[in-house]
């Protein structure tokens, strides 16, 4: 790709007083034109919708690997391509049950309708067994909150019910569980991961509309089908057997068979000092299952650091999207070119930008464009679990997931600023471009938790995630927020998001270059940025330093 000269990227060391620091740059220069064309080629039809573990995936991941090589990148450890193992598991529903039995009768669950569920272990072909439920809450530890939902009772080879969502905040403790904002402890995950380091049998998550922020039908949707997991990690904790959803009012009826109320319990645990409760009520479930192995691929590419090569900052974006899938209006291929071709073409475009560079910044940088992240930050998550350089080593992440293609904006949103030191280069290089930083617009709905930075954050390493504003030059007040929740509400996670002639392309440079200037500032730092005091993620990145 043609580019323009560039300037010189940083003052010297002596100026600096000794430490390597950057100038007003870092001078790269990024082409809306080449971000156009590797967005277009990604999301046409003939890469199949990019499904991972399909030979759309494949051939991406290919095109992806081309382009690294293409710009200037290199292998790592003679390869472009980091193989992430999937394992690829299908309820059948036919074989699924779901029962309580109690002092006060007993009812049998209606599968889709009232519950979902799969075996904890992606592996197992079948999963079922009996126990009493316990009733645990939100089923939450969090040491630093002074909360948990666990002390004093042991559920080992018990079912848990557990509360969707964080535990309110109130009056009292306002930023309790980060107030309105959702924690981690309130993503679901969470609430199976600490299901399974407590030794349950099963775990069942109670979806209430509200907390979930989404209907019972997203819970249906999701659950059926082929779902794609990781395989179990090896060092980790055995799996719950069987984990799924129940809607509230099955909720209900299983806790009255214990002659229990929902709403009573569900006040109780609202507040710290909760007790688990015993609920008499014994649940048995039961299921057979499809499974199959399948392997996708991570693409990386290195840019080798100056000084500091063995140091590195991450930069990612998922390139997957859902394949071939159900047909809308006669078109079965989801393109994905929002999400996430653009994003994938603005980290190539970004490499490209600083492997022209005439200088290299002092630690080095891995570009990754992350598989299956649509399978649950799997990509990611696998990165992470086996990283390419240690996660020790690894100064910190930036993350995006969705180009601009609207135009320039006078906003920004930095997913993370607030949370550690890496927030002190965003706030400091949008203020050099005239962004003005908005938070989190919707808290409660824990984005934060929600895209490929998110594995490393929980491993420790800072992270941010550059999300593009919504206050447009030049354009009416609204005009944005219009522009999104019509994507939202028409093409997102549909066929129809597809590539257009009607995309422009400076906002998305605007945005790679606060991208490029954030990650280069984390690059020269001598300092090793940290989470802020009262981060949950700040012991790991603390328990790695001292290893280190």
């Amino acid at each position: 790709m043609k580019r323009l000269a560039l300037m010189a990227l940083c003052v010297s060391l002596a100026a600096c007083g000794g430490r390597e620091q950057a100038s007003s740059g870092p001078a790269v220069v990024l082409s809306g034109d080449s971000i156009r064309e590797w967005m277009k080629v990604l999301s046409s039809d003939a890469y199949l919708g990019r499904g991972s573990g399909q030979k759309g995936g494949d051939m991406a991941s290919q095109y992806l690997a081309d382009r690294f090589e293409e710009v200037g990148l290199e292998p790592v450890d003679g390869s472009y391509f980091q193989p992430v193992p999937m394992v690829g598991y299908t309820t059948d529903p036919s074989s699924v049950s779901l029962s309580f039995k109690g002092k006060d009768g007993a009812f049998t669950a209606t599968y889709l309708d009232d519950y979902v569920l799969n075996a904890g272990d992606p592996r197992a072909a079948a999963a079922g067994g009996s126990a009493e439920v316990v009733f645990v809450g939100y089923g939450i530890d969090a040491p630093e909150e002074q909360w948990n939902d666990f002390a004093g009772v042991d559920v080992k080879g018990k079912f848990v019910l557990m509360l969707v969502n964080d535990p309110p905040a109130p009056p009292d403790q306002p930023e309790l569980f980060g107030g309105p904002a959702m924690t981690y402890y309130g993503r679901w995950t969470y609430k199976y991961e600490e299901a399974t380091r407590q030794g349950a049998l099963g775990a069942l998550i109670v979806h209430e509309t509200a907390p979930a922020g989404y209907p019972w039908s997203v819970v249906r949707g999701g659950w059926s089908g082929e779902r794609f997991s990781l395989p179990p990690d090896a060092n980790g904790p055995t799996p719950a057997r069987m984990m799924g959803w129940v809607s509230r009012d099955a909720a209900v009826r299983l806790l009255a068979l214990g002659g229990l109320d929902f709403d009573s319990l569900k006040a109780v645990a609202e507040k710290r000092g909760f007790v688990a409760i015993p609920t008499g009520v014994v649940a048995s479930g039961a299921l057979k299952a499809r499974v199959r192995e399948v392997q996708t691929r991570n693409v990386v590419g290195l840019l080798k650091g100056s000084s500091r090569p063995d140091e590195v900052v991450t930069l990612t974006s998922h390139y997957d999207h859902f394949g071939i899938g159900r047909p809308v209006d006669g078109d079965s291929i989801y393109n994905g070119a929002s999400d996430n071709a653009s994003g994938t073409a603005m980290l190539v475009e970004i490499a490209a930008g600083f492997a022209a560079l005439p200088e290299r910044p002092a630690r080095s940088l891995l570009f990754i464009a992350t598989a299956a992240e649509e399978q649950g930050l799997l990509g990611s998550q696998w990165y992470c679990q086996s990283p390419l350089f240690p996660l020790a080593k690894t100064a910190g992440e930036i993350n995006m997931d969705g180009a601009n293609l609207w135009g320039e904006t006078d906003d920004v949103t930095i997913f993370g600023e607030e949370r550690n030191g890496l927030g002190e280069f965003g706030r400091r290089r949008a203020a050099q471009m005239d962004l003005r930083i908005v938070p989190d617009q919707a808290p409660e709905k824990g984005y934060f938790f929600r895209s490929d930075h998110f594995p490393f954050a929980k491993a420790g390493v800072p992270a941010l995630y550059v999300v593009h504003g919504l206050s447009y030059r030049g354009r009416p007040e609204g005009w944005g927020k219009a522009i999104q929740e019509d994507f939202t509400a028409h093409r997102y996670h549909a066929p129809s998001d597809e590539f257009s002639d009607d995309f422009v392309f400076d906002g998305a440079v605007q945005q790679g270059l606060l991208i490029a200037r954030i990650a280069w500032d984390i690059a020269q730092t001598p300092t090793w940025p940290n989470w802020n005091e009262g981060q949950q993620f700040k012991a790991a990145r603390d328990a790695m330093m001292t290893r280190q």
